[in-house]
């Protein structure tokens, strides 16, 4: 590819064992959400398993029908424990050790980002990449996505893929009771009208069926897209606090997955921890242009550089103006459109004698949409 990682085993780091995120006032406050979550899993359970037994469907049918749900349920309900139960993961101790140690000292490594290390203004710690402040559990999280009232916790580096199992196995479950339960409609409908089906009034148990059959469709239709769009961040190692802010921590689509799902592929779709995430939520790895790639003669000749995601810019470089002058628009030639890799661009400062002012502009301009610049 273009781009590649550059980091090594140190520098990635190791997740920590799989740790209990702290029960609070804050979190429990949100505690009749999940509950309106299980009224929903009850409700379905009724009309899909209980009703089932009670009409008397085919023996070898119902056991296969069965055996999916309950797994599908099982996957489900382990996936929201997961997200629930788990810890997003806080910067470690050690870490914020050995910060503080650097500022007192003022030793900062040039070759590693130490030295913009910012400090959390509402807890005070100090801020490793792409971690916020979570205003509901009050904590500093790594990698943080968002606070989600359904699984009571804050969504972070450790329990992100949970949450994406949890969605996945829903949106399963739900399409598969849905699919299922089609055929038998008819059936269903016939025998809830009777007076000794469920013990229920014929018209309750009409507007059950379709109470719950219109819950599911409108469940399954908003999960997909979220699901989706969350799928995607993960793809493109965003979430949805930085959104596409920082794509030099897009470093491939597997690396990526890895740092939400793990290395071990095997085990990404089981609602298990296992050996954690790819890293430690305060390294990251970001990408580099690939050494394959020949340089361009601006990147070979020059030490400035800025980054860019288009292949195709047109470069203007206005002649020096006397001290006072203004530069005219004529005066900025007019150069055709250059071919650099989308990686970077090298630009060339114009020199200023000792003892003149002036400025030295560059316009970058995408060649397909000149509307669209910048200036440095």
């Amino acid at each position: 590819g273009a781009m590649r990682a550059s980091v090594t085993e140190e520098q990635r780091g190791r997740p920590k064992p799989f740790a209990c995120a702290p029960c609070s006032i804050a979190r429990l406050q949100f505690a009749p959400m999940p509950m309106i979550m299980v009224a929903v899993i009850v409700v379905n359970y009724i009309f899909y398993v209980v009703w089932t037994i009670q009409r008397g469907v085919d023996r070898a049918m119902m056991v296969v029908l069965f055996t999916i749900f309950h797994l599908l349920l099982a996957l489900v309900m382990m996936s929201w424990l997961y997200t629930c139960a788990t810890d997003p993961g806080v910067p470690p101790e050690s870490w914020q050790r050995r910060m503080a140690a650097q500022a007192k000292a003022n030793d900062y490594p040039d070759n590693t980002s130490l030295s913009t290390t910012r400090i959390c203004r509402k807890s005070g710690l100090y801020k490793p990449e792409r971690s916020h402040y979570c205003s509901v559990t009050k904590r500093l999280t790594l990698n943080m996505d968002h606070f989600c009232p359904w699984v009571l916790n804050t969504i972070g580096f450790y329990n992100r893929k949970f949450f994406l199992l949890f969605i996945l196995y829903t949106i399963c479950l739900i399409g598969f009771t849905l699919v299922s339960i089609a055929p038998q409609l008819p059936g269903i409908f016939e025998w809830a009208r009777s007076e000794n089906s469920t013990g229920l009034p014929p018209i309750a148990n009409m507007i059950l069926i379709v109470s719950v059959l219109l819950v599911d469709v409108v469940l399954l239709f908003l999960l997909c897209p979220f699901l989706w769009f969350h799928f995607q961040m993960v793809m493109k190692n965003q979430t949805t606090i930085d959104g596409d802010r920082f794509p030099q921590f897009d470093v491939g689509t597997r690396a990526n997955l890895q740092q939400v799902f793990g290395r071990n592929v095997c085990v990404w779709l089981f609602p298990l921890y296992c050996s954690g995430p790819d890293g430690d939520g305060v390294h990251w790895p970001v990408k580099q242009p690939s050494s394959d790639l020949p340089p361009s003669h601006a990147q070979r000749t020059s030490p400035y550089a800025i980054t860019t995601d288009s292949p195709r810019l047109l470069v203007c470089t206005p002649e020096p103006v006397s001290d006072g002058s203004v530069l005219p628009l004529a005066a900025v030639p007019a150069a055709p459109a250059v071919e650099h890799p989308p990686s970077s661009i090298a630009l060339h400062p114009t020199p200023i004698a000792r003892g003149q002012s002036g400025v030295a502009m560059v316009s970058i301009l995408p060649a397909d949409n000149p509307r669209r610049d910048g200036m440095v």
